[in-house]
């Protein structure tokens, strides 16, 4: 069975800094750090909750930043020679501006997809908006 990815803690930290108020089915404790997915069909959003905020997905996650920033994350494999070509995901992120689009490679190699997602969401929360 497949499962849903979500975002860490840190991160999670960084999207209600930066305004993410969508409604998730998952939390993290502020307390403690503890991630809480609740029963099917309940959803939170921050502005419910004192000790918790919200842990969305991946693609949650990456959907919000399209909407609200137009910024694009993509993740392309790479097959690098300083790391003996061994596999791995290195991350795009791609602004839309007006008349054009901006473009910048995190040339940080990561071992699965999700972990380079995740790379590319807490570069774009700390340096992007």
């Amino acid at each position: 069975m497949m499962e849903e990815d979500y975002i860490s803690f840190e991160t999670a930290k960084l999207l209600k800094e930066k305004g993410f108020d969508e409604n998730c089915a998952a939390l993290y404790d502020l307390r403690n750090g503890e991630f809480c997915k609740k029963q099917t069909g309940y959803v939170f959003n921050n502005s419910q909750w004192d000790n918790f905020i919200t842990a969305p997905t991946l693609q949650m996650a990456m959907k919000w930043l399209r909407e609200k920033y137009n910024i694009y994350i993509s993740i392309q494999p790479d097959f690098p020679s300083d790391k003996d070509y061994k596999m791995c995901w290195c991350c795009c992120v791609s602004i839309l501006h007006e008349n054009c689009i901006s473009t910048k490679w995190n040339q940080c190699y990561i071992e699965t997809y999700e972990k380079a997602v995740e790379a590319a969401l807490k570069c774009c929360l700390k340096n992007l908006i």
